[in-house]
This record gives structure tokens, sequence and C-alpha cells, in this order.
């Protein structure tokens, strides 16, 4: 298993992603597919077609209320929470959600450039996306990441609701300013974004912080199936930022998987740079 030294820890600060080669044994893996496995065949109200009825339709579910004992002996035996800990030096460690992809058919293009931080109410250094998959892929099949970019600004998310228009926002709010179109500037300079990628191993983990530009990962003729799991966790130094009031223009609210301590500010909520926690959530040290 990758070993968490100086280095790592260094580039996960700054570039915001780093590959853990080979953090999955064969066992950790079956579990996770077969986590991925319930998922897919009990499906939450959040799973949706993306993009249906398009070339680049494909499925998604995310935070279903009833997997959490499903998940919850791989998260407890697994190497995540161990590796984390030491990545973050934080003292605890809380998961936050569970999301699946499939792409299939050899079809189905990149996902749009994105920040799970416009979707979730909280911002710290403590945020982590462990991204893998079942299938080996090659480096243009695989997740990208603009390097450093969760330490830049929060730009509003994508709808995801229309194939040619990637950047259309989520909130539409003053405060949030549009994402980038970062794959038109890269049409024309490839070279106008610094992005991070890898090819991956069945076993290996991209594992990228919650705040950085993310997105791509097609599918085509020479990788034609990605079936995709996304655990999320927090650590100590996580802290509750307010989403808009607004209703977003986007396929689910997540603030209707948090309990009333971590949604919308209230009475007895939470306030801006309080620390992220919520009862609700499974603490895994």
């Amino acid at each position: 298993m990758m070993r968490v030294d100086q280095s790592v820890k260094e580039a996960f600060r700054s570039d915001g992603a780093i590959l853990a080669e080979g953090l999955l044994t064969e066992l950790m893996l079956k579990k996770c597919k077969d986590c991925f496995d319930w998922s897919v065949t009990h499906p939450s109200d959040n799973a949706a077609k993306i993009y249906e009825g398009t070339a680049d339709e494909h499925y998604n579910d995310i935070s279903n209320p009833d997997g959490l004992e499903i998940y919850k002996s791989l998260l407890e035996e697994a190497p995540f929470v161990d590796f984390l800990t030491e990545l973050w030096e934080s003292e605890h460690i809380w998961f936050l959600s569970e999301e699946i992809f499939i792409k299939k058919n050899g079809r189905a293009g990149r996902s749009p450039w994105h920040q799970d931080t416009a979707y979730f109410p909280y911002t710290g250094m403590h945020l982590a996306n462990c991204w893998l998959s079942f299938e080996y892929l090659p480096k243009a099949n695989s997740l990208e990441i603009v390097r450093g970019s969760h330490l830049g600004a929060q730009y509003d998310g994508s709808s995801y609701n229309d194939p040619s228009n990637p950047t259309k926002p989520m909130w539409d709010v003053p405060e949030l300013p549009r994402l980038p179109d970062i794959e038109a500037d890269r049409t024309v300079d490839p070279t106008s974004w610094d992005v991070l990628s890898w090819p991956s191993e069945p076993g290996d983990v991209v594992i990228c912080h919650s705040g950085t530009l993310h997105g791509g990962a097609p599918v085509d003729s020479l990788c034609p199936t990605r079936n995709t799991l996304v655990l999320r966790f927090f650590g100590d130094d996580t802290t509750y930022r307010a989403l808009p009031s607004v209703k977003p223009d986007y396929f689910h609210d997540i603030r209707d998987d948090l309990t009333a301590t971590s949604n919308q500010p209230k009475e007895t909520g939470l306030r801006d740079g309080d620390p992220f926690r919520d009862p609700g959530l499974l603490q895994l040290r």
C-alpha cells in the first residue's frame, strides 16, 4: 500500500489531488464492488440518468439513506480512514456520502468541470473524494483535476442538464462566479489549464480535495465501460458555509440529505465558520 510520507501530504495540500496506487487489496476492492452493486440494485430517490436521451447519457446515484448500514462495514475495514488520518493529520474522520457513476456503450462524454463545494455546505482543508473505478482506465478516460484549484475561487455549480452548456449555473447568484469554460480554453490552448490526471488500475484510488475543479472521465471505443464509486470524507478542518437560499437548478438538492443542524442556518443550527458537524453522519474516528 502507498506510504503517506511528507511529499504525499504536501502534494495533496498544494495540488489538491493524488493517486493512491494499490490502496485497495483485491479483497477490499471486492467489498467496494459489493457495495456498488447493492447501490445499483437499490436505487435511491436521488438516482437519475444524467443527460437523459442524449449520447452522453449516464447513470448517477448519491447519498442513499438506506445504504449506510451496507457501506458501514466497508468503511470500517477498508484503509480509507487510516490513509486520510495520516494525509490530513486529523484526529477525527467522518463519512459524508457515497456516489456511483455508470458510463457504458463506449459513447458517454466527459462530465462537466465542477467543485463539490458548490453543492455541499462546507469548506476547509480536510475534504476528500476517494474516486475508484473497477476497470482499468487509460489517462484519457480518467478523472481530471485542475492543480491547486481548491485554494482558489469558489465557483457556481454546473446544472448538469445541458451537455452543450457545461457551465450553465446551478445557483445563478451574484456571489458565485460562473464556472470557466475550461474545455473551450483547452481547445484553443491545451496548456491553458494545469490539469492532473493518471491512468489507473483496479485498486488504485484517486483522492482529490472536494473543492478542486474536477471532471471528465469519458468512455470511448478503447474504454467502453466505467463503473465508478466515490466515497466522500471530511476531517477536523472542515467548517460550515451556507449554501444560497434559492432552489438550485439541479436534479438533487444535497440539503435534503442533511439534518436540520447542518441545513440552512436556524436559531439552533450552524453558522458560517462553525465546525461542520452533523449528528446524522457517520463518525469513523
